[in-house]
């Protein structure tokens, strides 16, 4: 039996293991004792990485889409195929892009850029989960200039004051759950933020229960008490940063409860602190405004340059941040660097031998809705984007539509063009994790049947549109990532010399904090007459149709079961108002919002609020004429 150092492919903590072979085969995964993020320990999700690529329903051999049906092809017709019909659709002047993927990996997406940039000469270039993230981004880099996290997950064990926006931090990331509750244990201050009391919320000394989409309410509440505490005594509360006076002005007739003084208090007089922000819901920029927001609570109580102290996003999936970095983004070049930046773009061209387009490009949603031809790299957009089963119905009107994956999606079986490629167990490359962190993926197995190596394919379609180069190795492709993206600079020596616990990558020396007003409250409003109740899509990711989830026998248990029992999806609410709905014996309720209205199974939970009811991500389909393009909504319920 061998051993393959290597790193997790689920949430975006980035802890490290061993994939365990026999006979070439994988049998299994070990923890590493000297890993510095996991330490020895993992989540049930890093226990069973192994048994997808056991078990999972694999692609082996290249398919073309011919009389209506799949039929398997060489790799050089494959290729030849696929570069002469995007080709034709560009001659006739036919829009087209290219989704890639957080499940892929730096190497993989920065080819992908590559592809659609120097190659396709177009900026339709995005990944699913960026829809969902780009708001968190966007708010983080409104005040803090960047949307780099400024602690570590190490960190978080320190902290003597935690503030969480979260989901269910166990769940979705149980790496920064574990560090939070080591503070805990220590004596750290735990205040929570959301509508739903988690398991972190129970361990909580305050817990700040709010009505969907308006988190912003608590954020202000807490930025009205912390700006009380500036004025009554200066050194609690830094004084650096912008635009003090306006944000002032905009909060100060907000309430302000004892709850909200308390954890004002801890926060704006702790040494260390640490601030834990996960994707919101709502309407609109609502949820950019809630990261704004959100930041300058950091911001104003000096903690986003103090050691030990910080910021950090919590991401869904494992790349996020790596295929953010890599330029999969239609607004963003490799580096982060605006699509405008013309040092940025002069780099690339000099890098590229290619004129880049200037035109801005679609986001995925507007993608999978407008363009002719598109190259999908290790995705499956309907089980992640928020229109759902929408997706798959406007991927099914694409003209020519071509897939790059290990295992077989229900994009893969729409198809015109598959590619099969090898999974993380199979390939080389690196990941970058939501503190900074890149880390190496190792070869541990070989891909089955014909599958090849994700950034070779991608290499050979970019030469087929003369943006060539001459990679030998994933570390080829690193290097060439450090030439267009400067934060990557030296990443592949550090990596060398850093062990297989990967290297963090450089802060920037020019942060420089600028304080904004934060606006109206939003959803606070949501609720009104005739629809006295706010129904919330619960979540922004949906794990059990996850390849990695989907085809592991022991992940996928739980999901199976649900979808099992609730075929129709359901929808959460609390006991006391299901009693006031007087259903009887019914457990069906209709909803009716601004949108449509919709007939749906409901299950009582304990954790909700009167006037909220909850839907989880993986059945946002079934109320999605409800919901519309929001997360939040104003709805009436009533008997079916």
């Amino acid at each position: 039996m061998s051993a393959v150092p290597s790193t997790c492919p689920f949430c975006s903590c980035g802890c490290g293991f061993y994939l365990l072979t026999n006979n070439g085969q994988l049998v299994g995964v070990a923890p590493s004792e000297t890993h510095p993020v996991s330490s020895g320990r993992l989540c049930a999700r890093g226990w069973s990485a192994h048994e997808a690529a056991l078990w999972g329903d694999r692609l082996r051999q290249p398919l073309l889409r011919q009389n209506g049906k799949p039929e398997s092809v060489s790799w050089d017709e494959a290729l030849d195929h696929i570069a002469g019909r995007l080709k034709a659709l560009i001659d006739a002047g036919k829009p087209v892009g290219v989704l890639g993927s957080p499940r892929a990996t730096n190497e993989e997406n920065y080819l992908a850029g590559k592809l659609a940039r120097a190659g396709l000469q177009t900026n339709n270039v995005d990944f699913s989960y960026h829809s969902i993230c780009g708001p968190l981004f966007a708010g983080l880099e409104e005040v803090c200039g960047e949307h780099t996290p400024t602690t570590s997950l190490n960190d978080i064990a320190s902290s003597q004051t935690i503030l969480l926006i979260e989901g269910n931090l166990a769940e979705t990331h149980p790496r920064a759950a574990s560090s939070v509750m080591k503070a805990v244990e220590k004596g750290a201050h735990l205040v929570t933020i959301g509508y739903r009391i988690t398991q972190m919320a129970r361990l909580s000394s305050l817990h700040l229960q709010t009505t969907p989409g308006n988190e912003r309410e608590a954020i202000n509440g807490l930025l009205a008490a912390i700006l009380d505490l500036r004025r009554q005594d200066r050194t609690s509360v830094a004084v650096r940063g912008e635009g003090y006076e306006a944000l002032w002005r905009d909060v100060k007739s907000v309430k302000r409860t004892e709850e909200l003084r308390q954890a004002a208090e801890w926060i704006a007089r702790a040494e260390r602190a640490t601030f834990l922000l996960a994707c919101t819901g709502g309407q609109g920029d609502q949820p950019q405004k809630d990261a704004a927001a959100f930041a300058t609570l950091a911001a104003i109580t000096g903690h986003l340059d103090r050691p030990g102290s910080g910021l950090l996003p919590l991401l869904a999936r494992s790349n996020v941040r790596g295929a953010c970095d890599m330029g999969v983004i239609p607004e963003r070049l490799p580096g982060y660097d605006p699509l405008d930046d013309e040092r940025a773009r002069q780099r690339l061209q000099d890098l590229w031998g290619k004129k880049l387009p200037s035109d801005h490009g679609w986001g995925a949603e507007n993608l999978l809705q407008s363009v002719s031809g598109l190259i999908v790299v290790a995705d499956d957009p309907p089980s992640v984007v928020r229109m759902g089963r929408r997706a798959m119905a406007a991927m099914g009107r694409i003209e020519f539509l071509v897939v790059l994956d290990a295992f077989v999606t229900p994009t893969v079986r729409i198809a015109h063009a598959v590619l099969p490629i090898a999974n993380f167990a199979e390939t080389e490359g690196t990941l970058t994790n939501m503190e900074g962190r890149v880390q190496r993926l190792r070869t541990a197995t070989n891909p089955p049947g014909e599958a090849r190596i994700g950034w070779q394919v991608l290499a050979e379609l970019c030469a087929r549109f003369d943006v060539g180069n001459s990679y030998t190795s994933a570390t080829d492709v690193l290097c060439e990532i450090a030439q267009a993206a400067p934060r990557y600079a030296g990443i592949e020596q550090r990596l060398s010399e850093g062990g297989w616990g990967g290297a963090l990558l450089k802060d920037s020396d020019n942060a420089k904090f600028v304080v904004h007003p934060t606006g109206a409250t939003g959803a606070a409003a949501l609720a009104f007459a005739g629809r006295p109740h706010v129904l919330a899509c619960d979540g922004a990711f949906d794990w059990g149709r996850d390849p990695l989830v989907l085809f592991s026998p022991t992940l996928s248990r739980d999901y199976q079961s649900e979808r099992k029992f609730f075929p129709n999806g359901f929808v959460e609410m609390c006991e006391r108002d299901v009693d006031a709905l007087n259903l009887g014996g019914q457990r069906h309720v209709r909803l009716t919002s601004v949108h449509g209205d919709a007939v749906v199974p409901i299950r009582v939970r304990t954790d909700l609020k009167p006037g909220v009811l909850s839907v989880p991500y993986a059945f946002r389909d079934h109320v999605a004429s409800v919901l519309g393009s929001d997360s939040v909504t104003a709805v009436n319920v009533e008997p079916p």
